[in-house]
């Protein structure tokens, strides 16, 4: 009886383990007809990804160069040290150990714990992206990373590209520079094809331009190891070429450009800018002090470096002075001044005015001097100019009022955007009744007839130098003002073959008479040529060069800044400068000597005069 109930119990415990692997192996059957039929593509596709990795294939970003096609900005290869994520993920305490290990020949940690740890954080949160451990690599760095690749599962070497700037701080203004994408900007730039650790323009025409210099990058399949090392290139899969951006040739003159920076020396804070008068091509433009690119394409820890110094600069490098420097146009804007009195009808260039210059004028309680102590007597018109009467000017302006001076000044291009191609430019500011008040509401200053007697010789309205370049563009002109510009042509980088160009266009017709035009100029001729004019040194012999000297207010150091508008050859206007000096001195003795060389640099490239001999550096003999 006994061994029939254990015979049962051992039948019972037999069905049971029976049905269980039954149970398991349907299950089983189950998970791999699951796997295998429903799950398969999905599962085929997983092993792929762990057996391949898209590469982005860089593309090559345009060129830059100046009219005549010589090199202003070109590219250089590099490698960049990045990280893997897939093949990084499950490894990367590690592969942080390992790297961390590794110094250079000084005995330097090669990696920044912190750079080290921000940038695996980046590769768990963003797994398609591959942050960059080590910008533009050494020869060195590439080769003790290849030595040790079988350690370093998830860490790769990738061939890009880095900007280089070949003439260093030449236009580096106006050039600009590019910088990585910003993290916090990646996820709205990621539609547009930007990658995390990819690059973008900054400033300058490489900001301007992003969209045309960038071109677009291609793909390609690397197959991987199981340690993330890149085993080759599959012949199976797809593969697209990058499309490299377009290139640029600019409107700036390079034999131009390096005159204009070589006559602004490095000391003087200010900018210089040449334009065409008959096409609003800006010919050169120099801000100082000036700004090396090359300084952006520097790897990380240099970079940071050098860009605290920049950030900590007093004299503030970063600043395009050209078309963000905002300053008192002084003198200068006598040129409007007069522009205004001839529109007006109340003038013409022989009209002297009812009180002399006896050194200063009165108008009610107030006494306003002229810069000449001893005065000037009745000059006309064009003796004004010549010799910068200011009581001349305050009594013209009390004559005509400000709002036809205004309209002329923005006739002119004064006081608003002139439309450059450049980022950040500032619009300047011209004062009115109505914009004076608005201005100084908190100090409860109220519109005075007398303001008029300053803003009639330039003191308190606002321009650049890139406005004051333009207004001489406009008198050279006479007829049309032309919007300043400096894409000239777009050319595509495969063919050489040219795709685009920059239309020159013309902000408005200018409603000036032919004779108020030559009344101007014939004035600003004297400047320049006339036996007591203040612009003698902006001269070039053998050229009519006209122009205006200025000497505007500055509350921030002890001398005027110092202007000068001009252009030539006054027959017909080919080329417009305007210069502006901070903290300078006198316009005359200051900054129409830098527009002298940069109009004669002009005239020699035309081959319209002889270039001077080369300056005799040796010391003669018997001399100290």
């Amino acid at each position: 009886m006994l061994y029939r109930e254990d015979q049962n119990v051992r039948n019972e415990r037999t069905t049971v383990m029976m049905g269980t692997l039954l149970a398991a192996f349907v299950v089983l059957l189950f998970r791999i007809g699951w796997l295998q039929f429903v799950k398969g593509e999905e599962m085929q596709r997983a092993a792929e990804q762990n057996r391949l990795r898209l590469d982005p294939i860089h593309a090559p970003r345009g060129i830059l160069t100046d009219r005549n096609g010589k090199p202003l900005v070109r590219n250089r290869p590099a490698w960049n040290i990045v990280l893997d994520p897939p093949a990084l993920r499950r490894h990367e305490s590690d592969v942080f150990e390992e790297l961390m290990s590794f110094r250079d020949s000084l005995g330097t940690p090669l990696f920044d714990s912190v750079v080290l740890r921000r940038q695996m954080q980046l590769a768990r949160l963003r797994p398609f992206e591959r942050p960059v451990l080590l910008e533009d690599a050494s020869l060195e760095e590439i080769a003790f990373i290849s030595e040790h690749q079988y350690r370093l599962p998830g860490v790769m070497m990738e061939v890009t590209t880095r900007r280089e700037y070949p003439l260093g701080k030449l236009a580096g203004h106006v050039l600009g520079y590019i910088g990585a994408v910003p993290e916090d900007q990646i996820e709205e730039l990621e539609s547009q094809g930007y990658r995390l650790g990819g690059q973008i323009g900054m400033m300058g025409l490489e900001k301007q331009y992003e969209q045309l210099l960038r071109g677009k990058d291609g793909i390609r399949y690397l197959e991987v190891d199981a340690h993330g090392r890149v085993a080759g290139v599959p012949k199976d899969m797809p593969s697209t070429e990058p499309i490299p951006g377009r290139n640029i040739r600019t409107s700036i003159d390079l034999d131009l450009q390096m005159a204009a920076e070589e006559a602004l020396p490095d000391s003087l804070s200010g900018a210089v800018v040449a334009i065409d008068p008959r096409s609003g091509e800006i010919l050169a433009m120099v801000s100082s002090p000036r700004l090396d690119p090359n300084i952006f394409s520097l790897p990380a820890r240099r970079r940071a470096k050098e860009w605290a110094k920049l950030a900590l600069d007093s004299r503030r490098p970063l600043n395009n002075r050209a078309i963000q420097g905002t300053y008192e146009p002084g003198s200068t804007f006598k040129i409007v001044t007069s522009l205004a009195g001839l529109r007006s009808g109340r003038v013409t260039p022989t009209t002297t005015m009812p009180s002399p210059c006896n050194g200063g004028y009165h108008f009610g309680a107030r006494y306003q001097r002229c810069w000449r102590p001893e005065g000037h007597g009745f000059p006309n018109m064009i003796q004004a100019m010549e010799q910068s009467c200011d009581v001349y000017y305050y009594q013209l302006g009390l004559m005509i009022n400000m709002p036809i001076i205004n309209e002329t000044a923005s006739l002119l291009g004064l006081g608003n955007y002139t439309g450059i191609d450049l980022p950040g430019e500032k619009r300047g500011f011209l004062v009115d009744s109505a914009s004076h008040e608005r201005r100084h509401r908190r100090l409860h200053w109220k519109w005075a007839r007398g303001l008029i007697l300053n803003l009639s010789i330039g003191q308190g309205q606002l321009v650049t130098p890139l406005q004051v370049a333009e207004m001489a563009a406009g008198i050279g002109n006479g007829r049309e003002l032309w919007r300043p510009h400096l894409l000239k042509d777009i050319i595509d980088p495969r063919t050489g073959k040219v795709v685009g160009h920059a239309d020159s266009t013309f902000v408005r017709k200018l409603p000036f008479t032919a004779e108020q035009v030559a009344s101007v100029q014939a004035s600003l001729d004297s400047v320049v040529n006339g036996s007591q004019g203040t612009g003698h040194q902006a001269g070039v012999p053998g050229i009519r060069v006209g122009g205006k000297t200025g000497s505007a207010e500055n509350p921030h150091g002890d001398l005027t800044h110092a202007l000068f508008a001009g252009m030539a050859p006054m027959d017909a206007p080919e080329i417009a400068i305007g210069v502006v000096l901070e903290n300078a001195g006198h316009g005359g003795s200051m900054a129409a000597p830098i527009a002298g060389k940069i109009f004669r640099r002009y005239f020699e490239l035309k081959g319209r005069i002889k270039p001077l001999p080369p300056k005799d550096t040796t010391a003669k003999e018997g001399t100290r």
